[in-house]
């Protein structure tokens, strides 16, 4: 008798789409990411699975992501996130220190909810699923604030992984895109620190959620992608960019160039 193992078309999909998003990043900035080097493998450990369930009993769907997805320094900057990690199976008994336990004191942390097991976190802010749920609605609060108050973020696993791929500055209601309507693309690049170069790097901070350090490395790579997408977007951009006074090009690409960078 042969036994299939289960496999989850969407995890797949949405996992070939990580990759693709980060193939394009290294690409657009390979100096850069020569320097801060990422990686996304698709095949985990076994041990590290091992480990994993025999700590948790971990739902099926959230288990066969884990056995596919292995970030290397990766994490995900977005308007929505500011350095999302998303934890890989080795890294997920790590990643609950400070949330169910305190290894400074040698402690668990009472205040928190014991079925909760953070798979994310953004900065400290935590991606948690339940496991007495038994699926994967994602769950999140905001740290520092005393108490976890958490409220759901995502109804499940896909929907999560799928928010890190939503293009910077085109996710708020006024961005909504009517596939009737025709749109013009463009990428704005930063060529130089113009005439004010700390706002220049502070910018540069801004758009890829990183220290000053990194903005400077990310300088040094001039001509820099600050944007590609829509019109609205670019000009939003620009105007950003005469603001500080910025050395810049704005250029019209195609949708095939949007596409594939």
């Amino acid at each position: 008798m042969i036994i299939l193992k289960p496999t989850y078309q969407e995890i797949d999909d949405v996992l070939e789409k990580m990759q693709v998003a980060l193939e394009i990043a290294r690409e657009q900035e390979p100096d850069f990411y020569a320097k801060y080097p990422m990686e996304l493998r698709t095949e985990a450990e076994a041990e590290d699975i091992r480990v994993a369930t025999r700590e948790w009993n971990l739902p099926e769907e959230y288990l066969y992501f884990l056995k596919h997805y292995v970030p290397t320094s990766v994490s995900w900057s977005t308007d929505e996130y500011i350095n999302l990690d998303i934890y890989g199976a080795k890294d997920l008994i790590g990643g609950q220190s400070g949330y169910n336990y305190n290894h400074v004191r040698d402690e668990p942390i009472t205040d928190w909810p014991k079925d909760y097991l953070v798979i994310a976190s953004d900065e400290g802010d935590p991606y948690c699923i339940d496991l007495s749920r038994g699926d994967t609605v994602i769950y999140t609060a905001e740290h520092g604030a005393g108490t976890w108050d958490f409220s759901v973020a995502y109804d499940n696993l896909t929907e999560f992984l799928h928010s890190v791929l939503r293009p910077r500055s085109l996710e708020d209601e006024e961005w909504e895109m009517d596939e009737d309507e025709q749109y013009n693309y463009y990428k704005v690049l930063i060529t130089g620190p113009g005439t004010d170069k700390i706002k220049t790097l502070v910018f540069i901070k801004k758009v890829f959620s990183c220290d000053y350090a990194q903005a400077k490395a990310h300088l040094e790579t001039v001509p820099l992608l600050v944007y590609k997408g829509i019109d609205r977007g670019a000009a939003d951009i620009e105007a950003q960019l005469k603001g500080i006074g910025a050395d810049y090009e704005s250029r019209q690409i195609s949708w095939d160039e949007f596409i594939r960078g």
